[in-house]
């Protein structure tokens, strides 16, 4: 066991005592805003695809990438709650990550068999450039410039996860730590990013599972899907597919 000073300790204590104080307080501050009451909806709204779809049309190794894309936005919508913008940001790029490998290993079980042994990997952009140009989805693709769109989605979250750019940054000019920070500007921010992250997922999923809302198949889940998606995207699948989302 690592000896650690009394001093070190004294300082743990004290730093264990603030923070749930300090995050207490920007909870307080930023709860019932707008921006997270939407948020929910829209974290709910995963939890009935995942009950409603992939519980039941994923094999279970499939199914289990998009259970962690679940996770992952429950755990940004969390982040954002106190605060702590990268770290939210970051959970945003892994959520878009594990809803297109669910994707990818639902037409591909052997692959998965051979990732789970760990002798098969894609890289991000072979996984991105694989779903806008799979065959139920290429159409809305093109009609709504996706693969430009999650290329450039991609690459923003991706300086959140690395801090290479200064507007990521947390910490300030002189180097102080900074763990949350309760500011409205920053909300805002963080909520463009998850209606962009979760309108690019949830159209390409519903491209994907289209079979699964002919007619009036998932009547409920349709009602629900508003929450997520831009106007574009619910008139683009109405067009291209014949899928009726209405307006939240």
């Amino acid at each position: 066991m690592v000896s650690v000073s009394d001093t070190v300790k004294q300082n743990y204590s004290a730093f264990s005592d603030r923070l749930p104080v300090n995050l207490s307080a920007n909870v307080k501050t930023l709860s019932q805003h707008k921006h997270l009451v939407e948020s929910y909806a829209r974290v709910a709204l995963l939890n009935g695809v995942k009950i409603d779809l992939v519980k039941d049309h994923f094999p279970h190794g499939a199914a289990q990438f998009f259970y962690e894309a679940h996770n992952d936005a429950l755990l940004s919508h969390v982040n954002a709650s106190f605060g702590s913008w990268r770290p939210a940001l970051q959970s945003l790029r892994s959520f878009i990550e594990n809803t297109l490998s669910a994707i990818y290993y639902l037409d591909h079980p052997v692959e998965y068999i051979k990732w789970e042994s760990g002798t098969f990997r894609l890289t991000p952009r072979e996984l991105r450039e694989y779903v806008v140009d799979h065959p139920k989805t290429s159409i809305i693709c093109k009609e709504l410039g996706l693969r430009a769109e999650l290329d450039k989605e991609y690459a923003t979250l991706s300086k959140a996860v690395h801090g290479s750019t200064s507007m990521f940054r947390m910490t300030s000019i002189d180097g102080n730590t900074k763990i949350a920070d309760a500011s409205i500007p920053e909300l805002g921010k963080w909520s463009k990013r998850e209606q962009s992250a979760f309108n690019l997922c949830l159209v390409l999923l519903v491209a994907v599972l289209q079979e699964h809302f002919d007619g009036a198949k998932q009547e409920g889940l349709r009602n629900r899907l508003g929450v997520a998606l831009k106007v574009g995207s619910r008139a683009a699948l109405k067009q291209k597919l014949g899928i009726s989302i209405p307006a939240p």
